[in-house]
């Protein structure tokens, strides 16, 4: 065996001890690294993870500010039901301008679910409302904001508990009461678990209705203001 030369009497390493030492190091080297790549891994799931609830909580609360400024308006002349339409994968309903914006009013809005590769988006869309128009006369919807966007699974249902129907529909359409509540329900596309609780957001409309054929001026107070 081949031993280092002693120097001032004193035993040196032996070759063996050399790779010994420097395999021990390259192991420590190697578990340093992994552990470093797993706490960067670590960080950028974290992130990842409060971007989305970031964006489903933001897009919660449009859902639930638009629900609440829903306005009560019977349909044109000539047509039965209330202006509002609504199914599983979208729902279409006057509200009224905000006040403190520029712009005062009535708009219809129309948040929908689309597919997308790899999930769904939830889309809000929105045009000033004229006198006698009925929800989905017209398709020039305006201002598209895409609200969510990802691995979801989102649907829409409704029902009028106060009235007796207590049981959610998957639609909504030209009907004699107005719904009572809304249900957006948003789900992890590849677990089927909820991302959020459900939501289920009453509706503002116990006031006496009015006719959209008028909707500009017989007795809506258009507030000041537009939708944002």
């Amino acid at each position: 065996m081949i031993r280092a030369t002693p120097i001032d009497g004193q035993n040196g390493f032996t070759l063996v001890e050399v790779l010994a030492a420097l395999a021990i190091t390259s192991l420590i080297l190697v578990s340093l690294n992994l552990a470093s790549s797993g706490v960067r891994q670590s960080v950028e799931r974290t992130h990842r993870s409060l971007a989305d609830q970031a964006a489903l909580s933001a897009a919660v609360g449009i859902f639930q500010r638009d629900v609440q400024r829903i306005v009560k308006l019977r349909r044109a002349s000539g047509a039965s039901g209330f202006l509002f339409e609504g199914n599983a994968r979208q729902v279409i309903y006057p509200v009224a301008g905000q006040r403190g914006a520029s712009q005062g009013g009535l708009y219809l809005v129309r948040l929908a679910a689309r597919d997308v590769q790899g999930g769904m988006q939830l889309v809000r869309e929105r045009m000033p409302m004229l006198p006698g128009e009925i929800a989905g006369e017209r398709q020039s919807w305006n201002d598209a904001v895409v609200l969510l966007e990802g691995p979801f699974e989102l649907g829409f249902a409704y029902r009028a508990p106060q009235t007796g129907d207590r049981a959610w529909r998957d639609s909504w359409s030209a009907a004699a009461a107005m719904p009572e509540q809304i249900r957006l329900t948003i789900e992890d596309r590849a677990t089927g678990r909820l991302r959020v609780p459900v939501i289920v957001q009453p509706l503002q409309v116990d006031g006496e209705p009015e006719c959209a054929a008028d909707a500009l001026r017989c007795g809506v107070a258009a507030p000041e203001g537009a939708l944002p």
